[in-house]
């Protein structure tokens, strides 16, 4: 354990208990106190300020309890920014709620319905603003060099020149090294590997690192236990990262069968409650935008039919959906009739690498009117009603074509396992600039770490990729 990291667990706990009692003060002087100011007396079945003092601290112990069983101090916190704020939302929540449910159930006369609602918005506010400056705070020793993590990086490839930029541009890390699978690799632009693995001892009693971490897609059973012996030798913590287009740790657990254990090698997430869950969340939003939005809908409907009365407003595509099942995805109109046949003619200027799709800049096919709707992506707003019929989701992978299907490797079929979406993790993370590759694993680890909370930021992710007019086409 490293002081650095148990000196910000003891700040967040710190920071929690502060914002709590905080939050419970102020709501206990603005029923008690400032209601005089606009004539509304203080009740005389509250507590004394002492005697709520005592409450309060006591409450706040309770609260950090309930924090500290949800994982919320953890020495080694890596969370992102988002995440923490939406766990220690639901921690608070429930913590206030059952905090609520045992003050009822005591022998104490004290009751505010609106002290308790107060508190629970109040230290909210106070915790999210507490966490948020410790989190800045923590950067900025970051930035000056101290508590950063010396860490060793082993691999080679794609997936090492991905880790390797997040470490590098990452303030908590400090890269002391490069190892490579093998010799005569060479390393990403800027760097060198200082050996081998077979170097992992000498490198490790050289630099001393604190975190030994694996990058490669080529690693093996063997290998890897020879390297996490090797560095917990050397007192250094080891991890690894498997590849995303292989097995992701994230699809694992485990239950049992009968006296045998058994690991679940699960193809996704959204299964069970979690697909029921999504496919009610999808029908009432969808239903509830095509309503707010008929007008827009009209408007659109009427230009394009102005622009070109013989053609219908609506383009329809089959596509590929859940399961291999065809449909008909239905999207505004944005290009000239004849667009399919003069794809033929463009397919050599294809912007796309990887001759899977097909995606071209100036696409001269597009009318003027069809370019502003891609523009801000009003042409999909059909696709609300394919979302209806069942046949896709507010959020999820690209719709398929047939002809890229007939295209995709093996281990590519394996999106079709879910319903694609309006939008997705590949789409916020550069829509029509990713090659295939890139996109399909962004999609696989979208189903391998599906949460409602992951779809909520890809929903506001778009609206701002959308407003932003990021990598249109």
């Amino acid at each position: 354990m490293r002081r650095f990291d148990f000196f910000f667990a003891l700040a967040r706990i710190i920071s929690d208990g502060l914002a709590i009692s905080m939050g419970l003060f102020l709501s206990y002087f603005l029923r008690m106190k400032w209601f005089l100011v606009l004539g509304i007396s203080a009740p005389t079945t509250l507590y004394s300020l002492e005697a709520f003092g005592g409450f309060s601290i006591k409450s706040a112990l309770f609260l950090i309890f309930v924090f500290a069983i949800n994982g919320r101090y953890a020495i080694d916190h890596d969370e992102k920014k988002w995440d923490e704020f939406y766990q220690l939302f639901w921690s608070f929540t429930a913590g206030f709620a059952l905090l609520v449910v045992l003050f009822f159930f005591s022998k104490f006369i004290f009751f505010s319905r609106f002290i308790f609602g107060t508190a629970w918005v109040l230290g909210l506010i106070f915790l999210i603003t507490g966490r948020y400056w410790v989190r800045k705070l923590r950067r900025k020793f970051y930035d000056y060099g101290w508590g950063r993590e010396r860490i060793l990086l082993l691999g080679s490839g794609k997936l090492l020149e991905n880790c390797l930029q997040y470490i590098v541009e990452n303030p908590k890390y400090e890269l002391v090294g490069l190892l490579s699978d093998k010799a005569g690799r060479h390393a990403p632009k800027g760097f060198h590997y200082a050996g081998t693995f077979d170097d992992l001892s000498e490198q490790l009693e050289h630099f001393t690192p604190e975190q030994v971490l694996l990058a490669t897609p080529e690693a093996h059973t063997q290998l890897t236990h020879d390297l996490i012996r090797t560095s917990h030798r050397y007192h250094a913590k080891f991890r690894y990262i498997p590849d995303e287009l292989g097995l992701d740790l994230a699809s694992v657990d485990t239950s049992t069968m009968g006296p045998f254990p058994i690991i679940n090698l699960r193809n996704h997430k959204i299964e069970g409650w979690g697909y029921v869950i999504k496919s009610a969340v999808d029908y009432l939003l969808a239903l509830i935008l095509l309503i707010l939005i008929s007008p827009l809908l009209g408007w659109i409907a009427w230009k394009l039919k102005k622009e070109n009365p013989e053609t219908s407003i609506f383009y329809r595509s089959d596509r590929v959906g859940r399961r291999g099942k065809h449909f008909q995805c239905l999207k505004f109109r944005t290009m000239v009739p004849d667009a399919e046949k003069l794809k033929q003619k463009l397919l050599k200027k294809n912007d796309r690498k990887g001759g899977v799709l097909f995606k071209m800049k100036k696409d001269p096919r597009i009318t003027k009117f069809g370019s502003f709707l891609r523009q801000w992506s009003f042409d999909e707003l059909p696709n609300l009603w394919n979302v209806l019929r069942g046949e896709m989701s507010l959020i999820g992978p690209r719709p398929h074509l047939p002809e890229e299907v007939k295209k995709y490797r093996p281990e590519d079929l394996q999106i079709l396992t879910i319903k694609p979406g309006l939008t997705g993790f590949a789409q916020i993370n550069g829509r029509s600039e990713l090659e295939f590759e890139e996109e399909m694993r962004y999609e696989l680890f979208y189903m391998k770490n599906w949460s409602l909370w992951l779809d909520v930021i890809i929903f506001f992710k778009t609206l701002i990729v959308v407003w932003k007019k990021e990598n249109v086409s």
